[in-house]
């Protein structure tokens, strides 16, 4: 039954990745400019240097340069955010200034992301390597405790960091990213779990992933914050600057090509041990769908 599940899971994939191709050979042959080359060049938008948010800093931890946004009291506890794909730190951007008031907000631009140090090389990417990076971040900016809040992959990070780190961490605050041990249990039960993920097999593949996101100036970035179905419930708040903000984002060198690396590393899974143990988790903790 098992291998029957992921062979349904595999073909499925195949047949999705199969129709993104003939639509992108699709617009080669309509719009072949739309395919290859951004229609405008994009200049940093104010907004990412709107010192409302914080100040901009970059804090070595494991090796490389993480560049974080900081605010609020010197002295108060430290609410550290991880965002997930395609992201960076402005993600926060609302609960930045709602919290900042009584918490020392720090949102960071994970490995790889925005102005973080991207490494060329996939090892650089695995899970241990991204836990460590949050593990010495949070001693780096934290005198004792944070609250950890993440989305994602950040959530995938964060639950490492919560079992191996307990003693870091004061509380735990987690977006759509389900407990490692619940979501492989559920997945061997409900193939839709699985299917869902389908878009894993594509990021597998080098370039095309990126040409994709890359096509018709940005349209995959556009779409997914803004349709119906993947984007924001409230519209209003992912306007035009914001969306100027992402793209800009990953416009840049590289800004594709390594978050892309957190995948390309699940095909090892001898690169991704430390998986969370069966204990519960010992801090209170508060998951959102």
């Amino acid at each position: 039954m098992k291998g029957t599940r992921f062979a349904l899971l595999f073909v499925y994939s195949c047949l999705k990745i199969i129709k993104v191709l003939f639509y992108l050979c699709l617009n080669f042959l309509l719009h072949p400019s739309k395919l290859f080359t951004p229609r405008k060049t994009y200049s940093c938008p104010a907004v990412l240097r709107d010192e409302s948010y914080g100040m901009h800093q970059f804090i070595t931890v494991n090796g490389i340069k993480l560049h974080c946004v900081i605010s609020g009291p010197e002295d108060a506890p430290v609410m550290l955010m991880l965002h997930g794909f395609p992201e960076f730190w402005y993600s926060w951007r609302y609960q930045i200034r709602e919290f900042n008031k009584d918490y020392r907000v720090v949102a960071v631009d994970l490995r790889g992301y925005g102005e973080s140090d991207k490494p060329l090389d996939s090892k650089a990417y695995t899970i241990p390597q991204l836990v460590s990076d949050i593990i010495e971040l949070i001693s780096s900016v934290c005198k004792d405790k944070c609250v950890l809040v993440a989305h994602d992959w950040g959530g995938i990070i964060a639950w490492r960091v919560v079992y191996q780190r307990p003693d870091l961490i004061a509380k735990y605050i987690v977006l759509c990213c389900p407990h490692p041990k619940r979501y492989l249990e559920l997945a061997k039960v409900d193939l839709n779990t699985l299917i869902r993920q389908w878009y894993v097999l594509l990021f597998q593949f080098s370039y095309i992933p990126e040409m994709i996101i890359r096509a018709d100036d940005y349209l995959f970035l556009k779409d997914l914050f803004t349709d119906s179905k993947t984007g924001v419930v409230n519209t209003n708040r992912m306007d035009d600057d914001a969306i100027s903000a992402f793209i800009y984002t990953f416009s840049q060198e590289n800004a594709l090509k390594c978050p892309l690396y957190y995948y390309k590393t699940m095909r090892d899974p001898n690169k991704q041990r430390d998986q969370p143990r069966d204990q519960k988790v010992q801090i209170p903790t508060l998951l959102s769908p």
